[in-house]
């Protein structure tokens, strides 16, 4: 679930605590990590930043900040925020262990316009995808486009323009439920006197999957178990996105492939809504009003 609901049934600050006590075992390889086989959505960010001779760009998931120094140290201007303030507060303190110019600040995507120290030229997000409802995405997409410098453009995961026109929520659901069992330990992790699990238990149902991610850790003899679930939909269509971003306000939508830039080595595809070069001030008038203005 989005990072932009109140009421989400996700605690980020939980997911990022656990992930940054077991920083020792991912911080010497996470660029490996997050670049994958082919670079993935960073590299393809990177290089559409780079081609449009971007000034300064934003990652608006950044999380716990290691996509961000990635992209600084590839020679972007970037920025980092989340809607986590745990992810922030370590992430600022990876940024400095890790010598990074990186400034991080927190917002969800809805409050950016209000939040951040300036407009940019370009916004990656990978977790778009997670919003639960229309109003929640609408909502989402608008802070986004506003964030936007005139000409700017958004980069981010989910169905794309090559999918299948008779794929569905049911088949969409069976394919990812094929990725990994049921029931897993994701990691075991000791620390000093504490020690941690992360068992993740997955729950299908007709267009979503559940992960139900179960800390069980213990400190001096003391046994705690926390919890959160991340809801994965699978509901939302290339025509749900062109439609959304529309109504955003944005000019048009494309997907685009990236030759071997996939994490697996493999083609990336990816979505990028590019705003108009004349600034709109109003994006809450009808859908008709959009549809004049987008270009298919």
């Amino acid at each position: 679930m989005s990072t932009d609901d109140p009421g989400s049934m996700t605690d980020w600050d939980l997911i990022h605590r656990w992930e940054w006590f077991r920083r020792e075992k991912w911080r010497q390889g996470f660029r490996a990590h997050i670049s994958g086989a082919g670079g993935g959505p960073a590299r393809a960010f990177g290089d559409l930043a780079n081609s449009i001779d971007a000034k300064v760009v934003l990652d608006a998931s950044c999380g716990l900040g290691r996509r961000a120094i990635l992209l600084a140290e590839k020679g972007l201007n970037v920025l980092g925020s989340d809607i986590s303030g745990t992810a922030i507060t370590h992430a600022r303190e990876l940024a400095r262990d890790e010598n990074s110019p990186v400034t991080f600040f927190r917002s969800s995507w809805n409050e950016l316009p209000k939040n951040m120290p300036h407009h940019f030229d370009g916004i990656l997000v990978t977790g778009l995808n997670l919003e639960p409802s229309w109003d929640h995405l609408g909502i989402a997409l608008v802070g986004l486009y506003h964030a936007l410098q005139p000409g700017g453009f958004l980069m981010f995961v989910g169905a794309t323009e090559n999918e299948p026109p008779t794929s569905g929520p049911a088949e969409r659901v069976e394919k990812e439920w094929k990725i990994k069992p049921a029931e897993s330990v994701e990691w075991f992790n000791r620390e000093g006197r504490v020690t941690c699990a992360l068992v993740n238990l997955r729950y299908k149902a007709a267009d979503y999957i559940d992960e139900r991610f179960l800390y069980v850790s213990e400190e001096n003899g003391e046994s705690r178990l926390e919890s959160t679930t991340l809801r994965r939909p699978a509901y939302w269509t290339w025509t749900h996105w062109k439609d959304v971003t529309r109504m955003a306000g944005f000019q048009s939508l494309e997907t685009r492939q990236y030759k071997d830039f996939g994490l697996d080595g493999g083609d990336l595809l990816i979505n990028v809504a590019w705003k108009g070069t004349s600034p709109r001030s109003d994006t809450s008038v009808r859908a008709s009003e959009h549809e004049e203005r987008y270009e298919d």
